[in-house]
């Protein structure tokens, strides 16, 4: 193996989100394995910040029908269609919502605030206030789990490129335009082909690019030196986008780790109530409430189990299955519970991961009714319970095929093939 290479990862930065903070974990704990430097660099521009009048766009989505949105952006784009080519009726075209496209933060001023006495412990005590944010921030700067770093300036981009040899996009929904809009940091636009760009286990979780920045990716892409995306559908587009026929399938990082590790990372939970004996974990991140609720009262009443905990990143109220709510969880919390679980009931793409490592039975409930909006994350999961021929782990209330065992002989040849893949690609990219 090579010398040790200093290596940029860039992908979401940990927050609440649980799958978010520990598929970079697992990443970056895989790079440092291998004996290369890592650093995790930042800018706070990961998730959307909505100025007034994003929030009055937000309000006018929910009193204004999904239909006349649609019709909207159907009449739009036909007039747009019909200028170039002869008329197209406006049942026939395709609904299109352009994405929000970020820049690439210059924040001067942060900077300077940063470097001001008692600035950072003062907004430690206004962001981290609740149980919950205060483990977020051990597990993210105090743990030893990253060397974050975070970069305010252009000057600072071009130091971190001087001073590395390799740049990483970690996994998640990063190249999702639809996620948290297009971000060009995550397409690694700032280092401009001046070092190697690998992508690893990438996320676009959509069939295409809108239109309005698919040249842009198309020509950050075709700046890096290898790249590796999490589904099938996205192994496609890009090998088509960017005339290649290399881009990868690989595992999400998560999977990467044995479950002997994931459960010691587990074993660090300092969890605040007595756990059942025997119970149903949840974990939802969407908002299908009334779909949830009647999830876990079936899920209880076919497997008998009564204790029902349910983990929350969203600040929900709902208290399913008239269990036990837990807002103050953690990273460690969240592993510990899915690893002691009897059965997990989720719409989480990778509490699905986690459910698969540690041979958990589940049933799964996708995010989104229709299969064909544009920002649907269903692909992503369809894709993953496919592979592993689970595609009877998606709930259906009026089947009992998700009741069924699972196979985990199966899964486990499966699984180890495709890790040994994904790590193999990882190296090969690293070195080549």
């Amino acid at each position: 193996m090579e010398k040790s290479k200093k290596i940029v990862m860039v992908t979401f930065t940990p927050h609440l989100n649980f799958g978010t903070c520990l598929q970079s974990f697992a990443l970056n704990t895989v790079l440092k394995k291998m004996g290369h430097d890592v650093v995790f660099i930042y800018n706070n521009n990961d998730f959307l910040k909505r100025d007034f009048n994003g929030r009055i766009k937000d309000f006018i989505k929910i009193i204004i029908p999904h239909s006349f949105v649609e019709y909207y952006w159907k009449l739009k784009r036909s007039k747009t269609a019909n200028t170039n080519s002869d008329n197209i009726p406006i049942k026939e075209v395709e609904t299109h919502y352009p994405p929000i496209i970020k820049t690439l933060p210059n924040a001067r001023w942060a900077y300077f605030m940063s470097k001001v006495p008692l600035y950072a412990t003062l907004l430690k005590l206004y962001k981290y206030r609740t149980r919950q944010w205060r483990k977020i921030y051990s597990y993210t700067y105090k743990d030893g789990n990253y060397n974050m770093r975070r970069i305010y300036t252009l000057e600072q981009y071009e130091e971190i490129i001087k001073d590395s040899d390799i740049f990483i996009t970690g996994s998640d929904q990063i190249w999702n335009p639809y996620c948290c809009g297009f971000d060009p940091f995550m397409f690694l636009e700032f280092v401009k082909g001046r070092r190697k760009c690998i992508a690893y286990s990438s996320s676009i979780s959509r069939p295409s690019f809108p239109k309005e920045i698919e040249k842009r990716v198309k020509d950050d892409l075709r700046l890096f030196k290898h790249i590796a995306v999490r589904e099938k559908s996205s192994v496609i587009l890009l090998n088509t986008l960017l005339n290649r026929n290399n881009v990868e399938l690989v595992v999400d990082p998560t999977y990467l780790l044995s479950a002997e590790e994931w459960m010691n990372f587990g074993n660090k939970a300092k969890i605040e109530f007595t756990i059942p004996k025997k119970y149903i974990l949840c974990y939802f991140i969407g908002n299908r409430n009334a779909d949830y609720n009647e999830m876990v009262n079936n899920v209880k009443s076919k497997t008998g189990i009564n204790d029902v905990i349910t983990i929350d990143c969203t600040q929900s109220r709902i208290n399913y299955g008239q269990g036990i709510l837990y807002k103050d969880g953690g990273p460690y919390e969240f592993i510990y519970l899915i690893s002691h679980a009897d059965f997990i009931c989720m719409d989480s793409f990778h509490a699905t991961i986690f459910a698969l490592k540690f041979k958990k039975e589940f049933v799964h409930i996708l995010k989104s009714k229709d299969d064909n909006t544009e920002n649907s994350q269903n692909a992503r999961m369809r894709d993953l319970l496919t592979r592993y021929n689970l595609t009877n782990r998606l709930y259906d209330k009026d089947t009992e095929e998700w009741i069924k065992p699972i196979d985990w002989e199966y899964i486990e040849e499966i699984s180890n093939t495709e890790v040994n893949h994904s790590i193999k690609y990882l190296i090969n990219a690293i070195e080549n």
